[in-house]
């Protein structure tokens, strides 16, 4: 019983234990261009090489006539100054600066060029281009033809592919 007067009081102590512990976050990302655009007529180039007299394809070297094709980016985020061309593809087993034939004819390659002639490709190799800052667009001009890395090219078919991956900077 509480008698008049008296005061009970309670106390009430709370205790905190503060746990320590050393931690660390690591935040990584990457921080990118938009692309350059790859012109429709690009994405899936066909050039027609033409027909060719087997009569001209005898000698090792000789070849048909060059046709003249381009790739081309459109729409390159301003800042990008340049794109680079990676060319890829199987390689032609006498001559491992073409590629190959897939076609039915014998003895014969795809040798891929500069416009001008005076630099050839081959599977693996890269080329760069300049963005013309007005345009925002770079063109790698090219050339193809079909000729035979040995001679006595036999008659048929001849398809050939090559690849290109496209970066920038």
């Amino acid at each position: 019983m509480l008698k008049p007067g008296l005061k009970i009081a309670f106390c009430l102590t709370l205790f905190s234990a503060a746990v320590q512990a050393d931690s660390s976050i690591s935040v990584s990302g990457n921080v990118v261009t938009s692309p350059c655009t790859v012109d429709t007529d690009t994405v899936n180039k066909t050039v027609e090489l033409g027909t060719v007299q087997r009569r001209d394809l005898q000698t090792a070297g000789e070849g048909g006539e060059w046709h003249d094709f381009d790739l081309l980016l459109t729409q390159c985020p301003s800042g990008t100054t340049k794109v680079t061309a990676t060319l890829s593809g199987t390689a032609d087993p006498i001559d491992a600066t073409a590629w190959k034939n897939s076609g039915t004819s014998t003895n014969m390659a795809l040798r891929i060029a500069s416009r001008s002639h005076s630099t050839t490709y081959a599977p693996g190799d890269s080329l760069g281009e300049p963005v013309n800052v007005s345009t925002r667009s770079a063109t790698f001009q090219l050339s193809a033809r079909m000729f035979t890395p040995q001679g006595s090219a036999g008659p048929g078919t001849f398809q050939s592919v090559m690849n290109v991956d496209f970066t920038w900077q």
